[in-house]
């Protein structure tokens, strides 16, 4: 006991530490603001999508997270649902699925310590979020014991339970079917039950009973929609999807193997490791009839279930790969029969032993070609996030592949010595000693995972204690001092505002000894001078977009004498341009902010572009630092280039711009702005109470925003909207976009957005998302509430007021605001009262 009081503790710190430091899984913004909006619109609803039709028959979960963040929706208060699911979890597997398994599973601390060990594989990458999985498992696991208890029992009132069980978790996501399964696998012990119980009391008493058990869940899946409207949802969502049939689940697997964090090293394994464990207990069972220690009926129906949560998976009309989060219902007690399957009074034969030894490797090694990628924020930081494992330039996977190919070399070499007509006498061993034998490979691989994925997160929090990180900022928020991602973020609220001032002592004599850069021929005192041939304030490409509007019109309203640009297109080949020198602010070379130079054009060889800086000095002026600006992926598109002044930089008093063109042929021209210093405010600050639509991949870490719902059918419009990173940014958009029945649907009608420049504190050239200013056509429109009338009408449950919503095609995205004359791009008080249309 004493050893398995052990192994419980070790799982609870494990589950508690990761409700800290563990990364978030991808849809926690998309459920997040599902439940915040829930009470406006009146139902559990798909916001971001299918026109923000109900979710129902299924999705009654969210009513009770509606319920949790109408207190807070701090992460920690989030996330302690799912922390509460996991301890639950184990101690049901703990407690009674492994001491259901056979005497030498429930003795046995070595099967205890290897079931600990995959289900924390199994439950860490997979179900510390808002998403559905962590229910389904639990479901799941009810249903299981459930049905186990009435075997065992021969009474038909936990298979009652059971069916009450699983039919919750159907009613919460299509992979819920995993929790009908064990009463499937048990279905011959229980229809014998039924049998003989009908047969004292009649069959009436008997069915009744039971369908009412498996039918409660229609009062929660229908207690706030009709027919109809379930009927028309449901149409919405399969005409728009995704919807995939059973025979596409390839593309499931094909997401596990990609280079992403769907494909993460951390995701593949359990689930390679599921089959693995799978295909031994099969084998062993087939070829020896039963495993020997363990109960046979047990064993085989958790077998059997365990192999049916593929074809489930393969039944659902999406092919995520969170879904395998389901696993951890039954990872867990497959490893401990696994385990006992594999010791050496089970497997007597070292080529058994060292076949699965092999085969352990090869699933380790196959999972370590995956990335050490986390979603959005929860990636910032970790080792290995964007590429496979490795030492010293050498691959991890390799190294294991070839541990791997090494025991496969020796159950060759122990099959050809084995004697098949006289295989000897096996050594008599401890049962207790073999189990833990047979345990240690599993065991340590899985700990010797899940350390490291814990230290991957930890690592992340020193390492970015200055700027943001998840772990740190939960901590945080646990005292409620923080508002998340929203106070690591500085905003640029008008760029125009930072624009460096023309020092007024331009420099006329170098300090004796300086030179200009090897490739300029212009004597020192000249190169000093500002000059500007081939470079205009016009130059710039006059092409026009399908619309009509410029292509390349300068960012943020630049081109005015306060923020003048210049670019070499139209010139004759050619072209130099040295600006004035500006005057450094205390601001920048303090390293408060960066310095930022907007460009456009071709920045790569031959052309060049670079920050100069330098100081007056009594023997003359002296050029202390030159910082070249880098194509980068986004050009010849406008980018903002940040600098940061450190080094002999930071003793400058003036900068310059230097650029040079030497690129032939129409698309080798060269744009760049005047720099400037920007002036920043926090955008929790600067958002204040403002309605904001908070995109679903960033919406998990922005918890403070007054986000956007809709009331009565009539949706707000949002003074701002932000978006996730780089790595997340066109799921986003593209999930909401108006072919899907988005809100950007009205969005792109109703408003025009620019995005304002954004720093993220601490790590400024992180793609932290995006912050954009919302602009209406019609600002002093009086809100379509002011119009509507409310009143009640009762209808049938078949009643349709009209057909369902089509999807509509609107090119391109929203409209951008510098196009419009009668917009201030300077935000206004975010106080204001929200607009709706």
């Amino acid at each position: 006991m004493a050893a398995a009081d052990a192994a419980r503790c070790v799982v609870a710190a494990a589950l508690v530490a990761w409700w800290l430091i563990g990364a978030m899984t991808a849809d926690d913004g998309y459920f997040l603001t599902m439940a915040r909006v829930r009470d406006d619109l009146g139902y559990v609803n798909d916001f971001y999508r299918w026109f923000s039709g109900t979710v129902a028959p299924m999705g009654w979960f969210v009513e009770l997270q509606a319920r949790c963040v109408a207190i807070s929706t701090a992460t920690p208060w989030i996330r302690l649902p799912a922390l509460g699911m996991g301890l639950l979890s184990w101690l049901l597997i703990s407690r009674f699925l492994l001491p259901r398994l056979g005497q030498r599973v429930r003795r046995s601390r070595a099967a205890g310590w290897a079931a600990a060990a995959v289900f924390l594989a199994c439950w860490l990458p997979y179900d510390n979020g808002l998403r559905p999985e962590p229910i389904v498992v639990v479901f799941a696991l009810l249903a299981l014991c459930a049905a186990e208890r009435s075997v065992a029992t021969r009474q038909l009132l936990p298979a009652a339970l059971g069916l009450i069980a699983a039919a919750l978790a159907v009613a919460v996501n299509p992979h819920g079917m995993v929790a009908v399964l064990p009463l499937v696998a048990a279905a011959k012990p229980l229809l014998k039950l039924v049998q003989r119980r009908a047969e004292q009391v009649g069959w009436t008493a008997v069915l009744a009973p039971i369908a009412a058990a498996g039918a409660v869940i229609l009062t929660v899946a229908f207690s706030d929609q009709t027919w109809a409207t379930v009927a028309d949802a449901t149409a919405v969502r399969t005409d728009i999807g995704p919807s995939q049939t059973w025979y596409e689940e390839l593309s499931r697997y094909a997401l596990l193997f990609s280079q992403s964090p769907d494909g993460s090293l951390t995701r593949r394994f359990p689930v390679l490791l599921m089959v693995l464990c799978l295909a031994t207990c099969a084998v062993v069972l087939l070829r020896r009839g039963r495993i020997r220690g363990a109960a046979l009926g047990p064993s085989r129906r958790l077998l059997a279930v365990g192999g049916l949560y593929f074809v489930v998976l393969a039944l659902t009309p999406t092919k995520h790969t969170h879904h395998f989060g389901v696993f951890a219902a039954v990872g867990g007690s497959v490893a401990a029969l696994t385990a006992l399957a594999t010791s050496s009074t089970v497997l007597r034969s070292r080529r058994n032993r060292a076949a699965f030894f092999a085969g352990l490797m090869a699933v380790l090694a196959f999972s370590f070609t995956g990335t050490n990628a986390w979603w959005y924020v929860s990636g910032w930081g970790v080792p290995w996030f964007d590429k496979p494992p490795s030492i010293n330039g050498h691959a991890i996977s390799t190294g294991l592949l070839l541990v791997a190919a090494g025991a496969g070399v020796a159950a060759l070499v122990e099959h050809l010595r084995l004697d098949e007509h006289n295989p000897g006498s096996a050594a008599v061993e401890d049962r207790s000693r073999a189990l833990r034998l047979g345990t240690a490979p599993l065991s340590i691989v899985c700990t010797l995972l899940m350390l490291a994925e814990l230290a991957s997160l930890a690592k992340v929090i020193p390492e970015r204690w200055d700027t943001y990180n998840l772990a740190q900022d939960n901590v945080a928020q646990l005292t409620g001092a923080s508002c998340g991602l929203s106070d690591h973020v500085q905003v640029e609220n008008d760029p125009i505002e930072g624009m460096l001032d023309i020092s007024a002592h331009q420099p006329t004599t170098a300090k004796p000894g300086a030179t200009p850069p090897p490739d300029r021929a212009d004597p020192p005192e000249s190169y000093l001078r500002a000059t500007s041939t081939g470079f205009r304030r016009d130059g710039l490409p006059t092409s026009r977009d399908e619309t009509g509007r410029p292509t390349w019109t300068p960012p943020h309203r630049f081109g005015s004498d306060r923020a003048p640009v210049w670019g070499s297109h139209g010139s004759s080949g050619t072209g130099d341009l040295r600006t004035p020198w500006y005057d450094l602010p205390d601001r920048a070379r303090g390293g408060e902010v960066p310095l930022v130079v907007s460009a456009a054009g071709k920045l790569s060889r031959p052309n060049s572009l670079a920050v100069e800086f330098g100081r007056d000095t009594p023997q003359g002026f002296e050029i202390l630092d030159r910082v070249d600006v880098a194509q980068t992926p986004e050009q010849p598109q406008w980018t903002d280039h940040r600098i940061r002044v450190d080094g002999r930089a930071r003793e400058a008093t003036k900068v310059r711009i230097t650029a040079r063109d030497r690129a032939l042929g129409a698309e080798g021209w060269l744009a760049v702005s005047a720099p400037r210093a920007p002036r920043l405010t926090r955008m929790t600050d600067l958002i204040g109470s403002a309605p904001t639509f908070v995109e679903w991949t960033a919406a998990m870490v922005h918890p403070c925003l007054n986000i956007t719902s809709i009331h009565h059918g009539i949706a707000d419009l949002p003074r701002y909207r932000i978006a996730g990173g780089a790595e997340v940014r066109d799921i986003g958009q593209g999930w909401s976009a108006p072919g899907s029945g988005g809100p950007f649907g009205y969005l792109n009608v109703a408003t025009t957005m620019t995005e304002l420049p954004t720093y993220l504190s601490g790590d400024i050239d992180r793609d932290w998302g995006s912050l954009y200013a919302v602009h209406p056509y019609e600002p002093d429109a009086l809100p379509a509430s002011a119009a509507m009338h409310l009143h009640t009408e009762t209808h049938s449950g078949w009643w349709r007021p009209g057909p369902p919503p089509r999807p509509v095609r609107l090119p391109g995205l929203a409209p951008d605001s510098n196009n419009r004359d009668d917009v201030h791009l300077e935000p206004d008080d975010p106080a204001a009262p929200r607009r709706q249309q």
